[in-house]
């Protein structure tokens, strides 16, 4: 199946050949390039290979057409062979982000990496190693993620995008390996510049504003799984309500980032997102019958009116990882959190059957239990209007 590139700023090859065509004037002479695979010979101008032949400019034509049809498989035979016989750092970036376009994470790495390699400094060596930082990210390569940060904050001149990038991959990747303490200080110096030049505030996000939402949902989302909700009776609803409102505040970072330009920030946010509710759930279950189920009646019902009353948790949860699935089949992606989010989806909806099905065996029918749970509910906002009514008559200090 064809696959096509989406992605309007970051996933676009349009600008790396405009890119190309400025700096090839002043390019210097490059250097030797990596033996190729593929046996290369260069007889009166003609570069000749396994698959293709022709000169230099005529591969280059070839690629150049098909990049912009685009058909970026038929790029690759002219551009591997230029890469062999006069390679160049516009040829290393486009076959990067032609095989990035084809799906091919680990082969685009590598071009970029050797683009790094080869030809650091150039224009095209920066934009490379953005591009190859947004794929570890993908990828879920933290360490990696990490590394390239640093080598991105290293880069001068620094610009603000260059800042943000590099603070936004540092920031995540310190997050993910367990530091939020020192990642959410780099995501918010991230996003201080984001603010402070209003970079992304129109439109779709730009990929570096994009991965500093996400940055920041995740941060919120591992501190808000940090409160565990097995706890006293009395200090439960407290724990709850805190927990709640961090996965609101993680959700809205994430909505955030689903406005990426680049497709793949918004299937990485979608996952999270269901995740959330998912794990939301998984820990409410685990909480045994407080000291007034006290007989096997009432455990039956506490675990009826939990399972009834939180269900809803793995309907937003499935919702979402349907939504990533459609974005990913729609994008041809067949990536690590295309398949997370099919592999969720399924153990949700086992989840929700399983419910169902041990709910059957009680002596409560679903529709007792959303009974008693409605009068409870009018129980509880009762004795809550009755608390700020009290609360309204005393004297004011």
């Amino acid at each position: 199946m064809k696959r096509r590139l989406v992605h309007r700023s970051s996933f676009s090859l349009l600008a790396a050949l405009l890119l190309g065509a400025v700096v090839a004037c002043g390019r210097a002479t490059p250097p030797a390039a990596a033996p190729s695979a593929a046996k290369t010979e260069t007889t009166q101008n003609q570069i000749v290979t396994d698959k293709t032949t022709g000169t230099a400019a005529e591969l280059r034509r070839r690629a150049d057409e098909a990049l912009l049809k685009p058909d970026y498989k038929a790029a690759l035979e002219p551009l591997e062979a230029l890469r062999a016989a006069e390679p160049s750092p516009r040829v290393l970036l486009d076959l990067g982000a032609a095989y990035e376009a084809l799906a091919d994470r680990d082969k685009a790495k590598a071009r970029y990496a050797e683009l790094q390699r080869a030809y650091s400094g150039t224009p095209e060596a920066r934009a490379g190693l953005f591009r190859q930082a947004n794929l570890a990210a993908y990828g879920e390569a933290w360490a990696e993620l990490g590394t390239l940060a640093e080598t991105i904050l290293a880069l001068s001149p620094a610009d603000d995008v260059s800042k943000m990038t590099g603070l936004g991959a540092r920031g995540l990747a310190r997050v993910e390996q367990g530091d939020d303490v020192h990642g959410m200080r780099d995501i918010q110096d991230g996003l201080d510049i984001m603010e402070a030049t209003h970079y992304g505030s129109s439109g779709r996000l730009p990929v570096a504003a994009a991965q500093l939402q996400f940055g920041l949902a995740e941060a919120r989302r591992v501190r808000s799984e940090k409160i565990g909700l097995a706890v006293p009776t009395e200090e439960f609803l407290g724990k709850f309500e805190v927990r709640c409102a961090m996965l609101l505040a993680a959700q809205s970072a994430f909505t955030d980032a689903i406005r990426s330009e680049d497709a793949r920030w918004a299937a990485m946010s979608g996952f999270r997102v269901g995740e959330m509710y998912r794990v939301l759930h998984h820990d409410l279950m685990a909480i045994p019958p407080n000291k007034m189920a006290n007989t096997k009646d009432k455990q039956q019902l506490f675990f009826s009116m939990m399972h009834v009353r939180y269900r809803v948790l793995l309907e937003k949860g499935a919702d979402m990882m349907i939504r990533t699935i459609a974005l990913g089949e729609k994008l041809g992606d067949a990536s690590v959190w295309l398949e997370k989010a099919r592999t969720t989806k399924v153990a949700i909806d086992k989840a929700i059957e399983d419910e169902k099905a041990t709910i059957a065996q009680l002596p409560y029918t679903e529709a007792e239990v959303q009974k008693a749970l409605d009068i409870l509910k009018k129980k509880v906002e009762l004795q809550q209007e009755k608390e700020q009514k009290a609360r309204e008559k005393l004297p004011r200090g």
